[in-house]
């Protein structure tokens, strides 16, 4: 199937079941210019979406992204903010200036594995394709769809040190609470699937 027959699938469970229609109403109010712009929000959640590991998610808000100005580079390096964050797995983190993470992790010495992952964090966090305020509300983001509380602190107080109004924070985690909630919105396609007609 194609994206665009998925979205049909979803649009027409919308039109006829109340949940889906629910989920509608909840997503549709977070997409607009804000405090982030539209595009921004889109990064957000195809970041986002990396957590939840929807393949529908991505591709549909990789596409909004797309039609809204975004370049493959800045898809790619919203991306990979999520990959950074993801190989810390649980570890203790501080966060410095230019979204420097060090990450306290007892089971990996400082030894070369330590060291290969920090590089990598840094690599990626440092990448300039996005503006680094952006990249802060990105880590907020992320670690709020993975339920890591201290490190949305963390990431959340870098990005006010960084300019970023709160407003601006708010309107990112809508979008982290509209991706989680999609997948499950997403993942209904293989339930309508196993009702049509053969």
């Amino acid at each position: 199937m194609t994206h665009e027959a998925d979205a049909r699938v979803l649009a027409n469970l919308e039109r006829q079941y109340p949940p889906a229609q629910a989920f509608r109403r909840f997503s549709r109010s977070h997409w607009a210019d804000g405090a982030l712009s539209s595009r921004d929000k889109h990064l957000i959640a195809v970041a986002v979406a990396q957590v939840t590991r929807c393949g529908y998610c991505i591709a549909h808000h990789a596409l909004l992204a797309r039609d809204l100005g975004a370049s493959l580079a800045e898809l790619l390096a919203a991306s990979y903010v999520t990959a950074a964050l993801e190989s810390l797995g649980d570890s203790e983190i501080r966060v410095g200036a230019d979204l420097a993470v060090t990450a306290s992790d007892a089971r990996l010495a400082d030894g070369p594995i330590a060291r290969s992952r920090h590089d990598f964090v840094r690599d990626v966090l440092q990448d300039a394709t996005l503006p680094l305020s952006l990249r802060g509300v990105l880590a907020a983001a992320i670690a709020y769809a993975k339920g890591n509380g201290p490190w949305q602190a963390a990431f959340h107080a870098f990005a006010l040190d960084s300019g970023v109004v709160p407003a601006a924070l708010e309107e990112a985690y809508a979008v982290a609470a509209v991706i989680r909630t999609g997948v499950v919105y997403a993942h209904t396609l293989g339930l309508a699937r196993i009702f049509e007609p053969h």
